[in-house]
């Protein structure tokens, strides 16, 4: 296998039964994912993987999960692939392991597949009641683990929270408050890249040991977050195809959807990090 595509999915906010589209959307997130399954089947190769990197309901139910959870299988039908789904802050930890899961993980949802050469990792960094994550100390012992235990493999890590990088610094109120303990996990090891998504643009940077970060914009609505205090919020819908070919990665951003007119605002305090760390999982 020496060239794989996968489809990143970010930040959904699927409308839970009988809600109103956040933030004032006029096209409803549902209908928008449906979209997106349609520009797949336009593509000229089918992928090898999906992964829906958070914020995979905008709240939600145990029914909304499972209704989701139907969408999710559809899409392994039809694209006769893996896919898989990796929580973010907004979403209903509880909700999601009654409706989507077979059986309760535990305190976080967490795993891994191996394509060819090529390891997956999906780590959960939500922590309910925090719009920030944390990477928990046994969640970065079992990452770490299994890293050492396959020193050949190029390793893809998969969250919803960034790290922090260059082009982050408006964000680290939001973003991943332990980034120095997943690098140093993360060092020595062949790592293809870090994939998240969380802050509705999409951006990318290299920091560590040399690692790829690209951060992707949302399947819902875009967040222009260029001054620190207004966040301003714009319909639009988007994901991206990572590419990995022969040791070498490409990401493409498929933009679906993009309208200029300010839809809602969000007023930021601060957006220095947390004095309060989130509790570890």
């Amino acid at each position: 296998m020496q060239q794989l595509h996968i489809i990143q999915i970010s930040d959904p906010h699927l409308t839970p039964h009988g809600d109103r589209p956040a933030h004032q959307q006029t096209i409803d997130p549902w209908v928008k994912l449906t979209t997106i399954i349609q520009d797949i089947r336009t593509l000229p190769y089918q992928p090898d993987l999906i992964v829906f990197t958070g914020d995979l309901m905008h709240g939600g139910t145990a029914d909304d999960y499972e209704r989701f959870h139907a969408v999710v299988h559809l899409m392994k039908a039809e694209f006769n692939c893996h896919v898989r789904v990796i929580l973010g802050n907004h979403d209903d930890r509880n909700a999601f392991y009654t409706g989507y899961l077979p059986a309760d993980p535990g305190p976080y949802y967490a795993s891994r597949m191996r394509l060819g050469n090529n390891d997956f990792y999906f780590l959960d960094s939500k922590v309910t009641g925090f719009e920030a994550g944390w990477l928990a100390q046994k969640q970065l012992q079992w990452l770490g683990k299994h890293l050492r235990q396959a020193p050949t493999k190029r390793a893809f890590i998969f969250l919803h929270h960034p790290l922090d990088g260059p082009t982050m610094q408006n964000m680290h109120y939001a973003i991943l408050q332990n980034t120095p303990a997943l690098l140093s996990v993360l060092r020595g090891h062949h790592i293809g890249g870090v994939f998240t998504g969380h802050v509705h643009f999409a951006t990318s940077y290299v920091i560590g040991d040399h690692i790829l970060n690209v951060v992707a914009g949302s399947a819902a609505y875009d967040i222009n977050c260029t001054d620190p205090q207004v966040h301003e919020i714009r319909e639009s819908s988007s994901y991206q195809i990572i590419t990995v070919d022969h040791g070498q990665v490409g990401v493409v951003t498929r933009q679906l959807l993009q309208r200029s007119d300010i839809i809602d605002t969000l007023k930021i305090a601060s957006t220095k990090f947390l004095t309060k760390h989130p509790q570890e999982n």
